[in-house]
């Protein structure tokens, strides 16, 4: 039981008499004719020694009042212990009633245990012939149902085996018909591919213009050779047509293209036009003609036919080229322009057999562009120029 400690008396009071002690005592002295006269001399010192005594009083009686309070503390804490050891022994008292009853049960427990072995033994044999009549039981069933998945499983096997004999032998069938088609894919490719080359390669072929030197002071007719318009994209030989003016009649030799003329079929050469153009060998020396008289002698470098140019309808600027370069292979567009550049080709995009486009929205003044294949093989045309927000044709030569 904790009590409040009793009120103490302020030191206040007792410091100001202490003070006003000492000033009398040191008033009589300062104002002593002789301070160390026996009557002013006295006074002070029993006015001194009165203000030690009041000075200490307060400190004394803080000193009690901490006693008591301590005195009043231990009592508390002797108290507190009492209780805990009543407590305690109580505690103990229960403790040993404890150890009586399991004492008791602990005798209980072995006289159990001593019959505990027979038990177990007991216990055990039945359990053994559970677990012999349990496990006898279970192997006949796993016996009875392994048969049973063995059959189930070797009929399934058996079906499955007969599907996959028959999906090999379809397979094999499959494979040696798509093997076939696959080579006569390829021979008509390479067929076609070289067909293509050699049609691009007459189509590349200037024309040869022929003069036969006068024969009697009468000229002889002037023939022009022109290819004629291939369809495309089916290959066809190119054929040429001969035009031949009679110019005994109208005097010297004059070709009238201000006429339109109508398309011929193709035609195979005849050998007289042959025997025309080898005759007329002797003419290349007299400055009528820089070409060479025979149409299979090399000639100069084709280029490409001229592009077209449209303005496009969405302002975007396109390159539409017709170019047969063979199954397998693409065409590559390098240049100045938007996303282009001169060391790396960007593909172009396939349209559709034989053509090849590419666009860009960002062209703001004329690209210059160069046309290769598989970006290795550049265009005979050479260098290509686009106006922005044209959509320009043309054809490629390799």
């Amino acid at each position: 039981m904790n009590l409040e400690p009793a009120p103490r008396l302020s030191k206040t009071v007792f410091l100001l008499i202490d003070a006003g002690l000492l000033l009398t005592a040191f008033i009589i002295a300062y104002f002593a004719k002789n301070p160390y006269a026996p009557l002013p001399f006295i006074s002070a010192v029993l006015f001194v020694g009165a203000a030690g005594v009041v000075g200490l009083v307060p400190f004394l009686i803080d000193y009690a009042a901490d006693s008591a309070e301590y005195v009043q503390a231990e009592r508390a804490r002797v108290t507190d212990q009492v209780q805990r050891l009543n407590a305690a022994s109580e505690s103990l008292a229960r403790a040993a009633a404890q150890i009586k009853a399991v004492e008791e049960a602990v005798h209980k427990t072995a006289h159990a245990a001593e019959n505990l072995p027979y038990r177990m033994q007991e216990k055990l044999a039945e359990f053994n012939a559970q677990l012999a009549q349990t496990e006898d039981e279970e192997k006949e069933r796993l016996t009875e149902e392994l048969a049973t998945l063995r059959q189930g499983e070797s009929e399934r096997l058996s079906g499955i085996a007969e599907k996959i004999h028959k999906s090999a032998a379809e397979l094999s069938a499959l494979e040696k018909t798509t093997r076939a088609q696959l080579a006569a894919l390829q021979d008509a490719a390479a067929k076609l591919d070289d067909k293509l080359k050699a049609t691009l390669a007459k189509i590349a072929e200037v024309s040869v213009t022929v003069v036969a030197p006068p024969v009697g002071g009468v000229p002889s007719p002037r023939v022009e050779a022109k290819p004629e318009p291939v369809a495309e994209p089916a290959p066809s030989p190119i054929v040429e047509s001969v035009a031949v003016v009679d110019t005994a009649a109208t005097g010297p030799s004059v070709v009238d293209d201000s006429k339109p003329r109508k398309p011929r079929a193709p035609r195979k050469p005849k050998p007289e036009d042959t025997l025309a153009a080898m005759s007329a060998e002797p003419a290349a020396g007299n400055g009528h003609s820089g070409e060479s008289p025979f149409p299979d002698a090399p000639a100069e470098p084709a280029s490409a036919a001229p592009a077209e140019a449209a303005v496009s309808s969405d302002g975007a600027t396109r390159l539409l080229a017709t170019a047969y370069i063979g199954i397998g292979n693409k065409l590559f567009i390098r240049g100045d322009g938007p996303g282009l550049s001169w060391d790396k080709g960007v593909p172009m995009q396939f349209v559709s057999i034989g053509k090849w486009g590419w666009a860009t929205d960002d062209a703001t003044g004329p690209i210059a562009v160069k046309l290769y294949k598989n970006d290795e093989t550049a265009a005979l045309s050479g260098e290509i120029f686009l106006e922005p927000g044209k959509h320009v044709e043309l054809t490629a030569i390799f």
